[in-house]
């Protein structure tokens, strides 16, 4: 299958790469591959990126565009997220983005973030499914959505994620997160599932199914009191005994606690017992975009 477009998802705390073949009511076909990068790591106190973290998403973007090179040298698109927006040092971002793919790097709003997770999560329910709610949580920002088929009807995006807050105890970033999400989500609709996405929600789904299969992952019901248990078996090890977890990506350690705590946090304030898992998510909805990448859907 040709590939037709390299799409890459630059957040706050993993550089995604889908090589797309086709789009399908279900998401983006193609080969996808994740390297955590921990861009927003060490930020300095203005937001600015630092050298360890420039450095990583060099080696991650130099290996990227080997990939993309053996694929036929599709188009490339990037999208930069949370990390980049508030970075005064965007630029230097950006200049990897040109000296390895010969790309810019378009650098969305919270607003477009949330638009985008949106479109993709959507794709994990039927295409006459009603309402529903989306949680996106990042590392450096979350986005809540509302909406239906026709779209977002109203959309935030919180300055609240596993990387921006990994130094808050566990009751501390369940706490800011139920109290930012129902300041932000006073005003929404609570009809119908809530979809979540993004590598905490599929991490702690990994961990509560004790292995990761995306396949499997896709559409699980992650429920309250299955994300409470994960989260007391997690937060009761030391980092080594927590990345050898069944299920636990080892770079994902360090920042699941919190993780689990945010959307533990976030369901409180949405008053939902539990979660639609999506491996459908910010990616799916950047290939979906026909601004961003100029694709036909297929069947």
């Amino acid at each position: 299958m040709t590939v037709r477009a390299a799409v890459l998802d630059v957040g706050s705390n993993s550089v995604r790469l889908l090589l797309l073949e086709r789009l399908t009511a279900d998401g983006a076909v193609g080969q996808r591959v994740g390297t955590v990068t921990g861009l927003r790591r060490g930020a300095l106190p203005d937001g600015s990126v630092c050298a360890d973290a420039l450095a990583r998403l060099e080696a991650c973007v130099a290996d990227y565009a080997e990939r993309i090179a053996v694929a036929g040298s599709p188009p490339v698109v990037a999208v930069g997220t949370a990390a980049v927006r508030e970075a005064p040092n965007h630029g230097a971002i950006e200049d990897v983005f040109r000296r390895h793919l010969g790309s810019s790097l378009t650098i969305v709003t919270g607003e477009q973030e949330a638009t985008l997770a949106f479109t993709g999560a959507r794709m994990a329910l039927p295409p006459d499914a009603g309402p529903c709610r989306v949680i996106d949580i990042g590392g450096a920002s979350t986005e809540v959505v509302e909406g239906d088929a026709s779209g977002p009807r109203n959309l935030v995006s919180l300055p609240l994620g596993v990387v921006r807050d990994i130094d808050k105890s566990i009751d501390e970033a369940h706490d800011t997160a139920e109290r930012l999400v129902a300041a932000a989500t006073r005003g929404f609709a609570s009809e119908g599932p809530v979809v979540g996405l993004a590598g905490t929600v599929t991490q702690a789904a990994a961990l509560c199914a004790g292995f990761y299969d995306p396949q499997r992952i896709h559409r699980m019901h992650l429920s309250r009191s299955d994300i409470e248990a994960a989260l007391g078996s997690a937060s009761a090890l030391d980092l080594p005994a927590r990345r050898r977890m069944p299920g636990m990506h080892p770079d994902r350690a360090d920042v699941i606690v919190n993780g689990m705590a945010i959307l533990l946090g976030a369901m409180s304030a949405l008053g939902v017992a539990e979660v639609i898992v999506s491996e459908r998510d910010l990616l799916d909805g950047i290939a979906a975009d026909p601004r961003l990448v100029p694709v036909a859907r297929t069947a």
